[in-house]
Protein backbone atom coordinates (compact mmCIF):
# COMPACT_ATOMS: atom_id res chain seq x y z
CA UNK A 1 0.00 0.00 0.00
CA UNK A 2 1.01 3.38 -0.61
CA UNK A 3 1.31 5.28 2.19
CA UNK A 4 -0.09 8.95 2.89
CA UNK A 5 -0.68 11.39 5.79
CA UNK A 6 -3.31 11.35 8.84
CA UNK A 7 -4.22 14.87 7.86
CA UNK A 8 -5.18 13.46 4.21
CA UNK A 9 -7.22 10.98 5.75
CA UNK A 10 -8.73 13.12 8.10
CA UNK A 11 -10.10 15.67 5.14
CA UNK A 12 -10.73 13.10 2.91
CA UNK A 13 -13.46 11.78 5.05
CA UNK A 14 -14.80 14.67 5.90
CA UNK A 15 -14.19 13.90 9.50
CA UNK A 16 -13.13 15.84 12.93
CA UNK A 17 -9.78 15.33 14.24
CA UNK A 18 -9.64 14.22 18.23
CA UNK A 19 -5.78 13.71 19.47
CA UNK A 20 -2.30 14.64 19.10
CA UNK A 21 -1.89 16.90 16.79
CA UNK A 22 1.54 15.82 16.02
CA UNK A 23 0.28 12.32 14.74
CA UNK A 24 -1.61 14.62 11.60
CA UNK A 25 2.06 14.75 10.26
CA UNK A 26 2.82 10.89 10.59
CA UNK A 27 2.43 8.26 7.68
CA UNK A 28 -1.09 5.60 7.61
CA UNK A 29 1.28 2.18 6.87
CA UNK A 30 -2.37 0.57 6.17
CA UNK A 31 -6.44 0.18 6.35
CA UNK A 32 -8.48 -2.15 7.48
CA UNK A 33 -11.74 -3.04 9.01
CA UNK A 34 -11.00 -6.21 10.67
CA UNK A 35 -9.46 -5.23 14.02
CA UNK A 36 -7.18 -8.78 13.46
CA UNK A 37 -5.30 -7.46 10.70
CA UNK A 38 -4.11 -4.11 12.41
CA UNK A 39 -0.54 -3.39 12.01
CA UNK A 40 1.78 -0.58 13.43
CA UNK A 41 0.59 2.88 12.03
CA UNK A 42 -2.63 1.08 10.56
CA UNK A 43 -6.21 2.77 10.12
CA UNK A 44 -8.69 0.93 11.64
CA UNK A 45 -12.25 1.81 10.23
CA UNK A 46 -14.90 -0.22 12.20
CA UNK A 47 -18.38 -1.25 10.46
CA UNK A 48 -21.72 -1.66 12.03
CA UNK A 49 -23.04 -4.87 10.56
CA UNK A 50 -25.91 -7.40 10.85
CA UNK A 51 -24.19 -9.44 13.59
CA UNK A 52 -21.27 -7.53 14.87
CA UNK A 53 -20.66 -3.57 15.82
CA UNK A 54 -16.97 -2.96 14.69
CA UNK A 55 -16.92 0.00 16.99
CA UNK A 56 -16.28 -2.81 19.82
CA UNK A 57 -12.67 -3.66 18.46
CA UNK A 58 -11.29 -0.28 18.39
CA UNK A 59 -9.25 -1.09 22.12
CA UNK A 60 -8.22 -3.76 20.28
CA UNK A 61 -7.11 -2.16 17.36
CA UNK A 62 -5.05 0.32 19.44
CA UNK A 63 -3.29 -2.25 21.44
CA UNK A 64 -2.16 -3.98 18.21
CA UNK A 65 -0.25 -0.38 17.10
CA UNK A 66 -3.32 1.08 15.21
CA UNK A 67 -1.92 5.33 14.38
CA UNK A 68 -5.98 5.96 14.42
CA UNK A 69 -8.85 4.95 14.15
CA UNK A 70 -12.77 6.67 12.28
CA UNK A 71 -15.97 6.66 14.67
CA UNK A 72 -19.15 7.26 14.32
CA UNK A 73 -18.93 7.79 18.14
CA UNK A 74 -16.61 9.86 20.29
CA UNK A 75 -13.76 7.86 22.14
CA UNK A 76 -12.34 7.86 26.24
CA UNK A 77 -9.08 8.34 25.03
CA UNK A 78 -6.42 10.13 24.25
CA UNK A 79 -5.10 8.05 20.78
CA UNK A 80 -6.31 9.82 17.67
CA UNK A 81 -9.26 9.56 16.24
CA UNK A 82 -11.45 10.65 13.42
CA UNK A 83 -14.69 11.14 14.28
CA UNK A 84 -17.95 10.89 11.28
CA UNK A 85 -21.05 9.89 10.49
CA UNK A 86 -21.11 7.12 8.89
CA UNK A 87 -18.11 5.23 9.02
CA UNK A 88 -18.92 3.05 6.02
CA UNK A 89 -19.29 6.25 4.23
CA UNK A 90 -16.19 7.41 5.39
CA UNK A 91 -14.16 4.42 4.42
CA UNK A 92 -15.58 4.82 0.71
CA UNK A 93 -14.41 8.39 0.52
CA UNK A 94 -10.79 7.06 2.02
CA UNK A 95 -10.72 4.89 -0.93
CA UNK A 96 -11.97 7.37 -3.36
CA UNK A 97 -9.28 9.38 -2.33
CA UNK A 98 -7.06 6.63 -2.19
CA UNK A 99 -7.81 5.64 -5.87
CA UNK A 100 -6.72 8.74 -7.17
CA UNK A 101 -3.10 8.61 -5.91
CA UNK A 102 -2.69 6.38 -8.98
CA UNK A 103 -2.68 6.27 -12.49
CA UNK A 104 -3.74 3.07 -13.36
CA UNK A 105 -6.35 1.51 -15.86
CA UNK A 106 -8.95 0.51 -14.21
CA UNK A 107 -11.76 -2.41 -15.24
CA UNK A 108 -15.19 -2.58 -13.23
CA UNK A 109 -17.17 -4.83 -13.84
CA UNK A 110 -20.82 -5.77 -13.35
CA UNK A 111 -23.53 -8.25 -14.81
CA UNK A 112 -26.49 -10.74 -13.34
CA UNK A 113 -24.31 -13.71 -14.25
CA UNK A 114 -20.93 -14.48 -14.30
CA UNK A 115 -19.03 -11.45 -12.59
CA UNK A 116 -16.64 -13.30 -10.94
CA UNK A 117 -15.93 -15.86 -13.60
CA UNK A 118 -15.07 -12.87 -16.25
CA UNK A 119 -13.20 -10.96 -14.03
CA UNK A 120 -10.78 -13.61 -13.60
CA UNK A 121 -10.51 -14.32 -17.28
CA UNK A 122 -9.88 -10.53 -17.72
CA UNK A 123 -7.03 -10.94 -15.09
CA UNK A 124 -5.58 -14.07 -16.24
CA UNK A 125 -5.41 -12.55 -20.14
CA UNK A 126 -4.22 -9.21 -19.27
CA UNK A 127 -1.27 -10.35 -16.28
CA UNK A 128 0.13 -12.15 -19.66
CA UNK A 129 1.53 -8.12 -20.31
CA UNK A 130 0.36 -6.39 -17.16
CA UNK A 131 0.67 -6.35 -13.26
CA UNK A 132 -2.84 -6.65 -12.45
CA UNK A 133 -4.56 -5.96 -9.22
CA UNK A 134 -7.65 -7.83 -9.25
CA UNK A 135 -10.66 -8.13 -6.63
CA UNK A 136 -9.95 -11.24 -4.68
CA UNK A 137 -12.70 -13.72 -4.51
CA UNK A 138 -16.01 -12.20 -4.13
CA UNK A 139 -15.45 -8.89 -2.60
CA UNK A 140 -18.00 -7.15 -4.52
CA UNK A 141 -19.71 -4.86 -2.73
CA UNK A 142 -19.36 -2.06 -0.63
CA UNK A 143 -16.93 -3.19 1.69
CA UNK A 144 -15.81 -5.47 -0.53
CA UNK A 145 -14.57 -3.28 -3.22
CA UNK A 146 -12.82 -0.13 -0.96
CA UNK A 147 -10.67 -3.14 0.51
CA UNK A 148 -9.37 -4.06 -2.87
CA UNK A 149 -8.49 -0.34 -3.91
CA UNK A 150 -6.53 -0.48 -0.73
CA UNK A 151 -4.15 -3.26 -2.09
CA UNK A 152 -2.97 -1.22 -5.15
CA UNK A 153 0.71 -0.84 -5.25
CA UNK A 154 3.10 1.39 -6.87
CA UNK A 155 4.21 -1.52 -8.70
CA UNK A 156 0.50 -1.91 -10.33
CA UNK A 157 -0.54 -1.39 -13.84
CA UNK A 158 -4.35 -2.70 -14.15
CA UNK A 159 -6.86 -3.08 -11.48
CA UNK A 160 -9.52 -5.19 -12.27
CA UNK A 161 -12.49 -4.60 -10.18
CA UNK A 162 -15.35 -6.44 -9.81
CA UNK A 163 -18.98 -4.59 -8.68
CA UNK A 164 -22.22 -6.37 -7.09
CA UNK A 165 -25.44 -5.11 -5.82
CA UNK A 166 -28.66 -6.32 -4.70
CA UNK A 167 -30.24 -2.32 -4.75
CA UNK A 168 -30.44 0.94 -6.28
CA UNK A 169 -27.60 3.49 -5.56
CA UNK A 170 -24.80 0.91 -4.94
CA UNK A 171 -22.98 0.49 -7.97
CA UNK A 172 -23.04 4.33 -7.98
CA UNK A 173 -21.32 4.27 -4.75
CA UNK A 174 -18.29 1.54 -6.33
CA UNK A 175 -17.87 3.25 -9.41
CA UNK A 176 -17.10 6.92 -7.99
CA UNK A 177 -14.40 4.39 -6.18
CA UNK A 178 -13.05 3.02 -8.74
CA UNK A 179 -13.72 5.36 -11.96
CA UNK A 180 -12.95 2.79 -14.50
CA UNK A 181 -11.26 3.30 -17.81
CA UNK A 182 -13.11 0.57 -19.10
CA UNK A 183 -17.16 -1.13 -18.21
CA UNK A 184 -17.82 -4.46 -18.76
CA UNK A 185 -21.60 -5.63 -18.47
CA UNK A 186 -21.94 -9.44 -18.76
CA UNK A 187 -25.68 -9.58 -19.04
CA UNK A 188 -29.44 -9.18 -17.36
CA UNK A 189 -30.61 -11.72 -15.41
CA UNK A 190 -33.18 -12.64 -12.95
CA UNK A 191 -30.87 -12.15 -9.49
CA UNK A 192 -31.44 -9.75 -7.12
CA UNK A 193 -34.90 -9.00 -8.56
CA UNK A 194 -36.82 -9.01 -5.45
CA UNK A 195 -34.80 -5.47 -4.77
CA UNK A 196 -34.87 -4.54 -8.31
CA UNK A 197 -38.02 -4.88 -9.54
CA UNK A 198 -37.92 -6.04 -13.31
CA UNK A 199 -35.12 -6.79 -16.06
CA UNK A 200 -35.64 -2.69 -16.49
CA UNK A 201 -34.51 -2.04 -12.93
CA UNK A 202 -31.71 -4.69 -13.05
CA UNK A 203 -30.40 -2.77 -15.86
CA UNK A 204 -30.63 0.56 -14.82
CA UNK A 205 -28.75 -0.60 -11.48
CA UNK A 206 -26.20 -1.75 -13.51
CA UNK A 207 -25.86 1.20 -15.65
CA UNK A 208 -24.67 3.43 -12.63
CA UNK A 209 -21.33 1.95 -13.21
CA UNK A 210 -21.54 4.39 -16.37
CA UNK A 211 -22.00 7.19 -14.39
CA UNK A 212 -18.30 7.48 -12.88
CA UNK A 213 -16.49 6.18 -16.29
CA UNK A 214 -13.38 8.21 -17.33
CA UNK A 215 -13.90 10.76 -20.13
CA UNK A 216 -12.16 8.65 -22.73
CA UNK A 217 -13.63 5.14 -21.01
CA UNK A 218 -15.39 2.68 -23.48
CA UNK A 219 -18.24 0.35 -22.26
CA UNK A 220 -18.36 -3.50 -23.20
CA UNK A 221 -21.32 -4.86 -23.26
CA UNK A 222 -22.80 -8.84 -23.75
CA UNK A 223 -24.22 -7.83 -27.48
CA UNK A 224 -26.40 -10.95 -27.31
CA UNK A 225 -28.45 -9.62 -24.44
CA UNK A 226 -31.70 -7.95 -25.67
CA UNK A 227 -31.17 -5.44 -22.62
CA UNK A 228 -27.67 -4.82 -23.16
CA UNK A 229 -28.14 -3.86 -26.79
CA UNK A 230 -30.31 -1.46 -25.85
CA UNK A 231 -26.61 0.42 -24.29
CA UNK A 232 -25.12 -0.27 -27.98
CA UNK A 233 -28.22 1.15 -29.75
CA UNK A 234 -28.32 4.46 -27.64
CA UNK A 235 -24.71 5.80 -26.87
CA UNK A 236 -21.51 5.55 -29.29
CA UNK A 237 -18.82 4.58 -27.09
CA UNK A 238 -19.94 0.88 -27.12
CA UNK A 239 -18.38 -2.48 -28.18
CA UNK A 240 -20.45 -5.30 -28.23
CA UNK A 241 -19.56 -8.96 -27.48
CA UNK A 242 -20.91 -12.79 -28.18
CA UNK A 243 -21.38 -14.91 -30.80
CA UNK A 244 -23.80 -13.24 -33.27
CA UNK A 245 -22.05 -11.80 -35.89
CA UNK A 246 -23.45 -8.91 -35.57
CA UNK A 247 -21.77 -7.71 -32.40
CA UNK A 248 -18.28 -6.30 -32.81
CA UNK A 249 -15.99 -9.04 -31.24
CA UNK A 250 -17.55 -12.12 -32.19
CA UNK A 251 -17.24 -16.36 -31.48
CA UNK A 252 -17.16 -18.45 -34.82
CA UNK A 253 -16.50 -21.86 -34.99
CA UNK A 254 -17.51 -23.22 -31.73
CA UNK A 255 -16.29 -26.69 -30.70
CA UNK A 256 -17.33 -27.92 -27.23
CA UNK A 257 -14.57 -30.46 -25.71
CA UNK A 258 -17.72 -31.73 -22.84
CA UNK A 259 -16.08 -30.91 -19.27
CA UNK A 260 -12.68 -30.05 -21.01
CA UNK A 261 -13.84 -26.71 -21.93
CA UNK A 262 -13.95 -25.17 -25.49
CA UNK A 263 -12.11 -23.83 -28.77
CA UNK A 264 -13.29 -21.02 -30.94
CA UNK A 265 -12.23 -18.44 -33.43
CA UNK A 266 -12.42 -15.17 -32.17
CA UNK A 267 -13.54 -12.75 -34.86
CA UNK A 268 -13.23 -8.71 -35.30
CA UNK A 269 -12.61 -6.36 -38.25
CA UNK A 270 -8.87 -6.26 -38.03
CA UNK A 271 -8.24 -9.63 -37.07
CA UNK A 272 -8.93 -13.54 -35.63
CA UNK A 273 -7.40 -15.89 -33.84
CA UNK A 274 -8.21 -19.42 -32.26
CA UNK A 275 -8.99 -19.93 -28.56
CA UNK A 276 -9.15 -22.40 -25.95
CA UNK A 277 -10.97 -21.94 -22.81
CA UNK A 278 -10.37 -24.95 -20.28
CA UNK A 279 -13.78 -24.81 -18.59
CA UNK A 280 -17.09 -25.81 -19.77
CA UNK A 281 -20.05 -24.54 -21.26
CA UNK A 282 -21.59 -22.14 -23.48
CA UNK A 283 -21.59 -19.74 -21.66
CA UNK A 284 -18.12 -19.28 -20.63
CA UNK A 285 -17.45 -18.50 -24.53
CA UNK A 286 -19.45 -15.19 -23.44
CA UNK A 287 -16.91 -14.87 -20.57
CA UNK A 288 -13.76 -15.47 -22.78
CA UNK A 289 -14.79 -12.84 -25.36
CA UNK A 290 -15.12 -10.09 -22.58
CA UNK A 291 -11.22 -11.19 -21.40
CA UNK A 292 -9.78 -11.25 -25.23
CA UNK A 293 -12.15 -7.36 -25.36
CA UNK A 294 -9.93 -6.49 -22.31
CA UNK A 295 -6.94 -7.35 -24.14
CA UNK A 296 -7.77 -6.08 -27.50
CA UNK A 297 -8.42 -2.98 -25.81
CA UNK A 298 -4.88 -2.55 -24.15
CA UNK A 299 -3.30 -3.40 -26.70
CA UNK A 300 -2.37 -6.90 -26.64
CA UNK A 301 -1.79 -9.32 -29.48
CA UNK A 302 -3.87 -12.11 -30.40
CA UNK A 303 -1.16 -15.04 -29.01
CA UNK A 304 -1.03 -13.21 -25.55
CA UNK A 305 -4.81 -13.18 -24.97
CA UNK A 306 -4.63 -16.81 -26.77
CA UNK A 307 -2.14 -17.96 -23.51
CA UNK A 308 -4.02 -15.99 -21.02
CA UNK A 309 -7.36 -17.68 -21.99
CA UNK A 310 -5.60 -21.23 -21.80
CA UNK A 311 -4.24 -20.54 -18.42
CA UNK A 312 -7.33 -19.67 -16.61
CA UNK A 313 -7.95 -21.84 -12.92
CA UNK A 314 -11.76 -22.09 -11.86
CA UNK A 315 -12.00 -20.63 -8.53
CA UNK A 316 -13.43 -22.46 -5.71
CA UNK A 317 -17.31 -22.69 -5.78
CA UNK A 318 -17.50 -21.77 -9.48
CA UNK A 319 -17.83 -24.93 -11.87
CA UNK A 320 -14.83 -26.96 -9.96
CA UNK A 321 -14.85 -30.71 -11.08
CA UNK A 322 -12.80 -32.94 -9.11
CA UNK A 323 -13.66 -37.12 -9.49
CA UNK A 324 -13.23 -39.12 -6.51
CA UNK A 325 -13.93 -42.66 -5.90
CA UNK A 326 -15.61 -42.89 -9.58
CA UNK A 327 -17.79 -40.26 -8.81
CA UNK A 328 -17.22 -36.57 -10.69
CA UNK A 329 -18.77 -33.91 -8.97
CA UNK A 330 -18.96 -30.40 -10.55
CA UNK A 331 -18.70 -27.45 -7.87
CA UNK A 332 -20.79 -24.55 -8.39
CA UNK A 333 -22.14 -23.75 -4.64
CA UNK A 334 -21.14 -20.45 -4.61
CA UNK A 335 -24.22 -18.52 -5.63
CA UNK A 336 -27.19 -18.81 -8.13
CA UNK A 337 -29.85 -17.61 -10.11
CA UNK A 338 -32.20 -18.70 -12.79
CA UNK A 339 -29.93 -17.97 -15.14
CA UNK A 340 -26.61 -19.74 -13.76
CA UNK A 341 -28.54 -22.44 -12.93
CA UNK A 342 -29.69 -23.35 -16.37
CA UNK A 343 -25.78 -22.43 -17.83
CA UNK A 344 -24.45 -25.06 -14.88
CA UNK A 345 -27.36 -27.80 -16.09
CA UNK A 346 -26.34 -27.51 -19.53
CA UNK A 347 -22.21 -28.04 -18.39
CA UNK A 348 -24.00 -31.01 -16.90
CA UNK A 349 -25.15 -32.69 -19.97
CA UNK A 350 -21.28 -32.64 -21.22
CA UNK A 351 -20.58 -35.70 -18.63
CA UNK A 352 -20.27 -39.15 -19.45
CA UNK A 353 -22.33 -41.63 -17.61
CA UNK A 354 -25.19 -40.94 -15.14
CA UNK A 355 -26.23 -37.10 -14.40
CA UNK A 356 -27.41 -36.00 -11.27
CA UNK A 357 -28.21 -32.82 -9.93
CA UNK A 358 -28.71 -31.50 -6.69
CA UNK A 359 -30.28 -28.19 -6.40
CA UNK A 360 -31.16 -25.76 -3.51
CA UNK A 361 -33.08 -22.55 -2.77
CA UNK A 362 -32.60 -19.80 -5.00
CA UNK A 363 -32.78 -16.34 -2.93
CA UNK A 364 -33.65 -12.70 -3.69
CA UNK A 365 -36.28 -13.56 -6.57
CA UNK A 366 -39.44 -11.69 -5.04
CA UNK A 367 -42.57 -12.44 -5.56
CA UNK A 368 -41.84 -14.54 -8.38
CA UNK A 369 -39.61 -16.95 -6.39
CA UNK A 370 -42.06 -20.06 -6.87
CA UNK A 371 -42.25 -19.51 -10.54
CA UNK A 372 -38.76 -19.94 -11.07
CA UNK A 373 -37.90 -22.49 -9.06
CA UNK A 374 -40.92 -24.91 -11.05
CA UNK A 375 -39.63 -23.45 -14.32
CA UNK A 376 -36.14 -24.60 -13.42
CA UNK A 377 -37.63 -28.10 -12.01
CA UNK A 378 -38.83 -28.30 -15.64
CA UNK A 379 -35.32 -27.79 -17.03
CA UNK A 380 -33.53 -29.90 -14.72
CA UNK A 381 -35.79 -32.53 -15.81
CA UNK A 382 -34.25 -32.50 -19.41
CA UNK A 383 -30.91 -32.22 -18.60
CA UNK A 384 -30.40 -34.81 -15.61
CA UNK A 385 -31.42 -38.32 -14.74
CA UNK A 386 -31.97 -37.64 -11.34
CA UNK A 387 -32.92 -34.57 -9.81
CA UNK A 388 -32.37 -34.04 -6.02
CA UNK A 389 -34.03 -30.70 -4.71
CA UNK A 390 -33.27 -29.41 -1.17
CA UNK A 391 -34.43 -26.71 1.03
CA UNK A 392 -38.11 -24.96 1.29
CA UNK A 393 -38.55 -22.96 -2.10
CA UNK A 394 -36.05 -26.04 -3.65
CA UNK A 395 -40.08 -27.85 -3.42
CA UNK A 396 -41.08 -25.93 -6.15
CA UNK A 397 -37.99 -27.28 -8.34
CA UNK A 398 -39.01 -31.20 -6.94
CA UNK A 399 -42.63 -30.23 -8.57
CA UNK A 400 -41.73 -28.90 -11.73
CA UNK A 401 -39.13 -31.88 -12.48
CA UNK A 402 -42.11 -34.26 -11.04
CA UNK A 403 -44.34 -32.97 -13.54
CA UNK A 404 -41.94 -33.26 -16.68
CA UNK A 405 -41.33 -36.85 -15.39
CA UNK A 406 -37.97 -36.67 -13.69
CA UNK A 407 -36.79 -39.14 -11.38
CA UNK A 408 -36.71 -36.80 -8.88
CA UNK A 409 -36.39 -36.40 -4.57
CA UNK A 410 -36.92 -33.32 -2.64
CA UNK A 411 -35.28 -33.15 1.23
CA UNK A 412 -36.51 -30.44 3.36
CA UNK A 413 -33.18 -30.09 4.89
CA UNK A 414 -29.43 -31.06 3.44
CA UNK A 415 -29.15 -32.95 6.60
CA UNK A 416 -31.77 -35.31 5.33
CA UNK A 417 -30.42 -34.90 1.76
CA UNK A 418 -27.17 -36.20 3.12
CA UNK A 419 -28.13 -39.20 4.95
CA UNK A 420 -30.13 -40.92 1.42
CA UNK A 421 -27.42 -39.45 -0.74
CA UNK A 422 -25.27 -42.69 -1.07
CA UNK A 423 -28.10 -44.47 -2.48
CA UNK A 424 -28.94 -41.93 -5.10
CA UNK A 425 -25.66 -41.68 -6.59
CA UNK A 426 -23.84 -44.49 -8.06
CA UNK A 427 -20.26 -44.95 -9.37
CA UNK A 428 -19.92 -43.95 -12.56
CA UNK A 429 -22.21 -40.49 -12.14
CA UNK A 430 -21.49 -37.01 -12.82
CA UNK A 431 -23.23 -34.95 -10.18
CA UNK A 432 -23.53 -31.11 -9.96
CA UNK A 433 -24.18 -29.57 -6.99
CA UNK A 434 -25.82 -25.86 -6.73
CA UNK A 435 -27.71 -23.49 -4.34
CA UNK A 436 -27.39 -19.74 -3.33
CA UNK A 437 -24.62 -19.23 -1.19
CA UNK A 438 -27.26 -18.90 1.91
CA UNK A 439 -27.70 -22.73 0.94
CA UNK A 440 -24.22 -24.24 2.11
CA UNK A 441 -23.97 -26.74 0.13
CA UNK A 442 -20.23 -26.82 -0.22
CA UNK A 443 -20.97 -29.56 2.51
CA UNK A 444 -22.60 -31.80 0.43
CA UNK A 445 -19.56 -31.55 -2.56
CA UNK A 446 -17.26 -32.37 1.09
CA UNK A 447 -19.45 -35.31 1.39
CA UNK A 448 -19.42 -37.02 -2.22
CA UNK A 449 -15.67 -36.45 -2.43
CA UNK A 450 -15.12 -38.09 0.90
Amino acid sequence: MKEFLLSQAVEAVHGIYCGDADALSKSVRGVVIDNRRVEADFLFVPIKGERFDGHSFIPAAYEAGALACITERKLETKRPYILVEDSLLAFQNLAEFYKGLFDVKTIGITGSVGKTTTKELISSVLSQKYDVLKSEGNLNNQTGVPLTVFRLGEHHEVAVVEMGTNHFGEIRNLAKIARPDFCFLTNIGEAHIEHLGSKEGILEAKSEMLEYMQKDGRVFVNGDDPYLRMLRDTRTDVTAFGIGVQNDIYAGEVQSRGLHGTDFVIHTADVEFPVHVPSPGGHMVYNALAAAAAGLALGMTPEEIETGLAEYKTIAGRMCIETKNGVTVLNDVYNANPGSMRAALDVLTYAEGGKVCVLGDMLELGGRAGQYHRELGVYAAQKADRVLCVGTLAEQIYAGAKEAGAETFYFPTQEELLEKIRQLVREGDAVLVKASRGMKLEKTVEFLLK
